[in-house]
């Protein structure tokens, strides 16, 4: 029973997530930002804040409050900064979108086919990934479906 109650709270707390990034028109890596923001960096100045936010400030010829911004930005999701940093700048050398920015570059060097086909295994690999992990989910639930519908009395501890 331990381990019924365990699999329906791990459900609970991750279906949400599952559901969100196979929904959501942003892809799986953007139900995965939490919704709500923390700003850690103002919270915890300190010299190395500081600093940061200084050579911010003299590298990019930013004001103080859009560069602290654009440091709070890395500090709350450096992947998320990285990306959209990375799309900025395959955009500002006329390519659609960051992707079609790598390969070109890439085709550029003379290195094009490798990264599509590097680029054509990772989506591979990630929907594998993701059907395995559906899949897991969806056994789980008929076998909690099975078993309620041979006794309905054997799960309702989890619903209060």
């Amino acid at each position: 029973m331990k381990c019924s109650l365990l699999l329906a709270l791990l459900v609970a707390v991750v279906g949400p997530t599952f559901t969100a990034a196979f929904t959501s028109t942003k892809g799986f890596s953007a139900a995965l930002v939490p919704k709500t923001r923390l700003n850690a960096g103002p919270l915890f100045k300190g010299k190395d804040y500081e600093r940061v936010v200084e050579n911010i400030m003299v590298t990019k010829n930013l004001s103080r409050e859009d560069a602290e911004k654009d440091y709070n930005a890395y500090l709350e999701n450096p992947n998320n900064y990285a990306l959209s940093k990375g799309e900025a700048y395959y955009r500002g050398l006329g390519y659609s979108s960051l992707m079609e920015g790598v390969i070109g570059e890439a085709e550029k060097e003379g290195k094009g086919d490798e990264v599509r086909e590097r680029m054509a295994e990772f989506k591979k690999q990630s929907q594998i990934k993701g059907l395995s992990v559906i899949s897991v989910f969806l056994v789980l639930f008929f076998y909690f479906k099975i078993q309620y519908d041979n006794d309905p009395t054997s799960l309702t501890y989890i619903a209060h």
